[in-house]
C-alpha cells in the first residue's frame, strides 16, 4: 500500500519505438497558441458519399515517404518542447489517422440533430452555436485537448464520417500545432488528387525534417513599421490581465455563434466602402481605390463586435491572420511543394472606437487594406519575424498596440475556397436535386469550423469560412456572452436600411 499523502503518479509518454523517425516540431508550429487549440473542421455534403473511398485515399495519401508525416505521434521532451514520432509504416494497431463512421437510415431533414444545421437566408442571420452538433462533428471520447494526444500512442488527424440517405456530414480534426488553414487546404488538394486517381498529381511534402522557416527573421533588411507600437513588458501585462478579466469575470464568459451573410448584402456593404473611399480619391489620380470584400467584411464585424463600447475612447486593433506561403513563395517556401504545417504571422490595423462608429464602414475597410499592403511585403516579414525572434529566445511575445486597447482577431480562410472542395469522385448518388441548388455535386452546401480551446480567452474572434457557392459568406464569431442578440438587432435594422424598407433610425 502506498502513502496516502503521496502525490498521484506521473502520466508517461508511451515507449519509443525503435523504427519511428523522431524529429522536433518546427518553430511556427509549437507555439502556446496552438497548444491550446484543437481545430474541427466539418463540412456538409448534400450528396451520398461512399466514406470507405475517402478514408481510403486518405490513408494512401498518408502512406506516401514524405505525407506519412501527418500521421507523426506527438510527445512531450523532458525539457516541455513538442517532438513527433514518425511511424515507418501503418497498421491497423498504428493507423495514420483516427476514423470513424455512423449512419443514419433517414433523411438529414428528418435527423433530430441533422435537420437543424444552418441554412442561408435571405439577410444577416446570427445561427447556431458549432457545439450544438458535437454528435455530427466527432467520435465518442475524441480529443479534446493536447495533452489527449500525448500519453496514448494516436494519430493527430481524425476523420469522423455521419452518413444519411440523402447526405453526408465530413469532420476533420486536429490539434492546431499540425496545421492551419492553407495547411488544411494543401491537404485536401493531396486528398482529391488521390481520390481522383491522380495520385502523380500530389505535390511533395516540404519540411519533412528541417524547418525551412527556421531562418525566417535572421536577415531584416528594414526596420517593422509597428516598432513603434510594441508594448513593454510591464504594457503587455496590463494589457493581458486586462483582457483576461474582462472575459473571464466581468463579462461572465463567451459565447460562438455561426453566421450567414447574403451575397446581396456583403455587395452592398462592399459597394458603399468603394463608393466612400472613390469620393475621397483625387480625380488626376490614375489608382483606383481598392478593398476587397474581405477587408469590408474585416471592419464589419468589428462594428458589430464592439457596438456595445462605442462611447468608449479606446483603440481598436484589427489583427488579421496574415498567411505567408504567397510572400515566402520565392525563397522559404516553394510552390512546387505542399507545406502542411503553420505559417501565419499577424497584420495588425489600428483605429480609434470614435472613428470605427463615426466614419463610413469604407474608411475602416481602408485601414485594414492598408495594414496588408504596408506589412505584408515580404521585408516587413522578415522584420517582423526578427522582433518576435528575438522576444522567443528570451521566452516572451511581442505585442503590438496599447495597454488599453480592444483587439479584434479576423481569420480570412477566402483564399483557401473550401466550398470548393470536389469530392464528387466518392459520390454514390445525388441527395438534392442539383438543378435546384447552387453548390454542385460534390461540393460541401455548409461549412462549420469549431475550436475546442483549453485555458485561454477568444472573444471577438472571427474566422471567416469564405463564399459559398451561392456568393453568400459564412463566419464564426466569438462574442462576450449575451451580446448577440444584440448584432442580430444591428444587422436586421441594416438589412432593412439598405433594401430600402425601412429608415435606420
Amino acid at each position: 500500500m502506498g502513502n496516502i499523502l503521496s502525490s498521484k503518479p506521473a502520466i508517461k509518454s508511451p515507449l519509443t519505438i525503435s523504427s519511428d523517425t523522431v524529429i522536433p516540431l518546427h518553430r511556427f508550429d509549437d507555439t502556446p497558441i496552438n497548444r491550446k487549440v484543437i481545430v474541427e473542421f466539418t463540412m456538409r455534403f448534400d450528396d451520398v458519399l461512399n466514406p470507405d473511398k475517402l478514408r481510403l485515399s486518405l490513408e494512401k495519401l498518408l502512406s506516401r515517404r514524405d505525407w506519412r508525416k501527418l500521421g507523426a505521434r506527438l510527445r512531450l521532451t523532458g525539457d516541455g518542447k513538442l517532438e513527433y514520432h514518425i511511424p515507418d509504416s501503418f497498421s491497423e494497431k498504428r493507423p495514420a489517422f483516427a476514423y470513424s463512421h455512423i449512419e443514419h437510415n433517414v433523411e438529414i431533414a428528418r435527423h433530430p440533430t441533422g435537420c437543424r444545421l444552418p441554412r442561408a437566408a435571405a439577410k444577416p442571420a446570427v445561427l447556431s452555436d458549432p457545439e450544438e452538433f458535437a454528435p455530427l462533428l466527432r467520435r465518442w471520447g475524441a480529443p479534446r485537448r493536447l495533452s489527449d494526444y500525448l500519453y496514448i500512442d494516436a494519430p493527430q488527424l481524425s476523420l469522423h464520417i455521419v452518413s444519411f440517405t440523402d447526405a453526408t456530414i465530413v469532420s476533420l480534426s486536429w490539434p492546431h500545432t499540425l496545421l492551419d488553414a492553407m495547411g488544411r487546404k494543401e491537404l485536401l488538394d493531396a486528398w482529391i488528387a488521390v481520390l481522383e486517381g491522380r495520385d502523380d498529381d500530389v505535390k511533395p511534402l516540404y519540411g519533412v525534417l528541417q524547418d525551412p522557416l527556421e531562418s525566417l527573421g535572421t536577415d531584416p533588411q528594414e526596420p517593422y513599421v509597428l516598432a513603434h507600437r510594441r508594448l513593454a513588458p510591464i504594457q503587455a501585462l496590463i494589457f493581458a490581465i486586462s483582457y483576461i478579466w474582462t472575459t473571464l469575470f466581468w463579462s461572465r464568459g463567451e459565447d460562438t455563434r455561426m453566421v450567414c451573410v447574403p451575397a446581396a448584402h456583403v455587395q452592398s456593404l462592399h459597394k458603399g466602402a468603394l463608393d466612400y473611399l472613390a469620393s475621397q480619391t483625387a480625380e488626376d489620380e490614375k489608382v483606383k481605390p481598392f478593398v476587397s470584400e474581405g477587408d469590408v467584411l474585416s471592419g464589419w464585424v468589428t462594428r458589430l463586435a464592439l457596438r456595445h463600447l462605442q462611447h468608449t475612447e479606446q483603440t481598436v486593433s484589427i489583427m488579421n491572420a496574415f498567411g505567408m506561403r504567397s510572400v515566402l513563395a520565392k525563397d522559404l517556401l516553394p510552390q512546387t511543394h505542399a507545406y502542411v504545417g503553420n505559417a501565419v504571422a499577424g497584420v495588425w490595423a489600428f483605429v480609434s472606437m470614435r472613428d470605427l462608429f463615426t466614419r463610413p464602414l469604407g474608411y475602416v475597410a481602408a485601414a485594414v487594406r492598408q495594414s496588408i499592403a504596408e506589412q505584408g511585403t515580404r521585408a516587413q516579414v522578415e522584420a517582423r519575424a526578427a522582433l518576435d525572434l528575438a522576444a522567443w529566445k528570451r521566452g516572451k511575445s511581442a505585442m503590438y498596440g496599447d495597454p488599453v486597447m480592444v483587439p479584434v482577431m479576423i481569420s480570412n480562410w477566402s483564399k483557401a475556397k473550401f466550398f470548393d472542395t470536389d469530392f464528387s469522385a466518392a459520390v454514390v448518388r445525388p441527395g438534392a436535386d442539383p438543378e435546384k441548388r447552387a453548390n454542385k455535386i460534390g461540393r460541401p452546401s455548409y461549412i462549420q469550423p469549431n475550436g475546442l480551446i483549453n485555458g485561454m480567452p477568444t472573444r471577438n474572434s472571427f474566422p471567416i469560412v469564405g463564399k459559398d457557392a451561392a456568393g453568400n459568406y459564412w463566419l464564426s464569431g466569438t462574442l462576450q456572452r449575451g451580446l448577440w442578440k444584440q448584432v442580430q438587432e444591428e444587422m436586421d435594422a441594416e438589412y432593412y436600411y439598405l433594401s430600402g424598407q425601412l429608415v435606420k433610425a
